[in-house]
């Protein structure tokens, strides 16, 4: 009698035995952690079995403690130059005043770079693996839990984390990818040889080729044997050829080595700083500029030693760049921006008739175009925000009160009105720091501070009342007066709102107003330091002329490409990332290939 078995029970069994084996799931030998930035890590860090998964680490880690040190915060005064404030700060940029804590000086510090942290894929990054890996169209990220952000960014580390619901949700997932993976026309991409008659041969060749793209490395002699382990244990159990694929293909997908992107070393506690091998290196490379896999073109430059020279990573740079599945441009000014998530803000329909989905694409496709055209051309850094071009469709154009462009999706379009030029006269942006029924001068001003000075105001303190987020009385500046006259809140608000108030003109969904929600003519007039401007574009160029902002955004994409915060000991980097050429700023393509290029990126050393 023939006994039957369930494919589930076949699996619980084999990826138990898996995760406990010595050879296929543990990443012994590297040097990451699973980042928690300042929140420590209690105790050890067991190796085995949490859930199906499996474990990160094997043995003890260290907590990383208050290695970051806490934000600083604002110093006295209101120089134009940053400081650390009271606070040194983890890269001594928080406070206008001045301070030991300056990026001036911290860009002259000693030069590290850094550990790598063990980072998790993304919800994005998942679903841009499989469907390289198994040219799926399922989508189970979108299932996933959300990526929490910091320093702007999903891929942080600081905040990644598989909780046991994680791990279900990649075990379900897994097993509807695996399913999929064994059927037609999916088979023949995964299944190259004969399982009846070739047996052994044919699962090895399986298990070899499919491994090392889902690890994105050869896997080990070890790892294979693991595998095939694996599937013989399928076997025995009653599973037909496909089926025992199918069981390896889910352990795949549940190992540590493909949920993570583990780097190894042979010295995991040395603080000697080296390369990263060419495999880490391909890897780097496709998640920073396709958020997915490495392609086979550079799967071959590892295999072939060549992604340890300057000249051979730019030339794949180059070419990444070009392919139409790089996402950098998109991924890293939206999160940048903040306006990854336009299409799923809402607003108060009786205050904003005017806000549809369909205005909300355009915005965001504006931004996406913008920014693609500046790495592509690698038009200067400083004219992110006064450029006299944008990228719009005809329901932006009705929406700044412009001719109707009459492409089929947003084009670029010369700007010849003073309302618009730059980022921060872009709808998408004014729409994501604003209220449901109104605009807000404090998150306006608050973002601006952060994403493009790299000057996180500090929390308000406590008991402090919030500010009503619907409708006010009042003007916004008589709003500004009332912050100035508690000292508490003062010393962060006289910046906030001078930045915030120069916006006023657009309302809450970007289009240009002269009067505010209560009628009141508005006054836009700001301070930054010495210099004073009047609306969006005047403080535009303040902006762009700062000594701050082509670090700041230098700041935001090493930090991006590393996937952590950057640390005081990245600042001599961000220094040699924002210099100018031939006293010209930076161009944004310069900015990235100078990331790429950078100490930081290409190597690491391990944990004391």
């Amino acid at each position: 009698m023939k006994v039957g078995f369930r494919h589930r029970d076949i699996l619980q069994f084999s990826l138990s035995w898996l995760l406990a084996s010595a050879g296929c799931l543990a990443i012994e030998g590297c040097t990451g952690y699973v980042d928690r930035g300042n929140q420590p890590v209690p105790g050890t860090v067991a190796s085995g079995t949490s859930g199906p998964s499996g474990g990160a680490g094997t043995g003890t880690s260290a907590s990383p403690g208050a290695t970051t040190g806490a934000v600083g915060g604002l110093g006295a005064g209101t120089g134009a130059t940053a400081g650390g404030g009271a606070n040194a700060g983890a890269a001594g940029v928080a406070g206008p005043g001045s301070s030991a804590g300056s990026p001036a000086a911290a860009a002259n510090g000693p030069r590290d770079p850094g550990r790598v942290a063990l980072r998790q894929l993304t919800s994005r990054e998942y679903d841009n693996t499989v469907r390289d890996l198994l040219g799926t169209a399922q989508q189970p990220g979108l299932t996933f839990l959300n990526d929490e952000p910091a320093f702007a960014f999903d891929n942080n580390s600081d905040q990644q984390l598989i909780s046991p619901m994680q791990a279900e949700l990649y075990q379900q997932a897994a097993e509807a990818l695996a399913a999929e993976a064994i059927t037609a026309p999916s088979r023949s991409k995964l299944i190259t040889c004969d399982l009846t008659i070739a047996g052994d041969a044919c699962r090895q060749a399986i298990i070899t080729a499919f491994g090392a793209k889902a690890y994105r490395r050869p896997l080990t002699l070890a790892e294979v044997t693991s595998y095939l382990a694996l599937m013989a244990a399928a076997k025995a159990a009653g599973a037909t050829p496909d089926v025992a694929v199918r069981t390896a293909v889910e352990a795949f997908l549940q190992s540590p080595n493909f949920l993570y992107r583990p780097e190894f070393d042979a010295d995991p506690t040395s603080l000697s700083a080296h390369p990263v091998a060419p495999y880490e290196m391909a890897s780097r490379l496709s998640y920073l500029l396709y958020r997915s896999m490495p392609d086979q073109p550079l799967l071959d430059a590892a295999a072939a030693g060549k992604l340890s020279a300057p000249t051979d990573v730019q030339a794949q740079v180059t070419r990444m760049l070009a392919d139409p599945k790089a996402t950098f441009s998109q991924d890293f000014s939206t999160q940048w921006i903040g306006a990854r998530s336009l299409e799923a803000i809402q607003f108060d329909t009786t205050v904003f008739p005017g806000f549809t989905p369909a205005l909300a694409a355009s915005m965001k496709s504006e931004l996406i175009g913008f920014f693609d055209d500046f790495v592509k051309e690698n038009l200067p850094a400083t004219q992110l925000l006064t450029a006299n071009f944008s990228y719009i469709d005809d329901n932006l154009a009705t929406h700044y009160g412009l001719p109707a462009v009459g492409a089929g999706g947003v084009k670029k379009t010369s700007l010849n009105s003073p309302q618009r030029g730059g980022l921060f006269t872009m709808a998408g942006p004014l729409a994501v720091t604003s209220y449901m029924t109104r605009t807000s001068l404090v998150k306006r001003g608050a973002w601006i501070m952060s994403e493009f000075l790299c000057q996180d105001p500090p929390p308000p303190p406590n008991n402090v009342p919030p500010l009503p987020t619907d409708t006010i009385m009042g003007t916004q500046r008589q709003i500004l007066e009332m912050h100035r006259a508690s000292p508490a809140c003062s010393v962060c608000h006289v910046i906030m709102d001078n930045l915030g108030i120069a916006l006023e003109n657009y309302d809450g969904i970007g289009a240009w107003r002269t009067n505010d929600s209560n009628g009141a003519p508005i006054d836009a007039n700001g301070v930054l330091g010495t210099s004073i401007f009047n609306g969006g574009k005047e403080l535009s160029s303040v902006i762009a002329a700062d000594s701050r902002f082509i670090p700041c955004v230098s700041r935001k994409m090493l930090g991006y490409a590393l996937g952590r915060i950057p640390l005081a000991t990245d600042e001599p980097y961000v220094a040699d990332i924002a210099a100018n050429t031939s006293n010209n700023p930076p161009g944004v393509r310069d900015l990235l290939t100078r990331v790429v290029a950078s100490d930081p990126f290409n190597m690491r050393h391990g944990e004391p």
